[in-house]
């Protein structure tokens, strides 16, 4: 996924996250494995929003649907 055209990896890493934010089982999975492949880890993400790199972005989504 790391070597893919940035289309097709953020395209993938999306996939990833939604896993991660929809499915509770598969969620420490999702997370684990956007840990190990740290794509756009490093993504310059402005103040206020949430960075594209998917173990935070499944965790703060999460954090959001369960206080809502």
């Amino acid at each position: 996924m790391k070597d893919a055209p940035d289309r097709l990896q953020w395209a993938m890493n999306h996939c990833l996250a939604q896993i991660g934010i929809d499915r509770p089982e598969l969620r420490a999975r999702a997370i684990a494995i956007g840990e190990r492949l740290e794509v756009l880890k490093d993504y310059p993400t402005s103040p206020g929003c949430t960075s594209p790199y998917a173990p935070v972005w499944i965790e703060e989504l999460v954090r959001r649907k369960e206080s809502a």
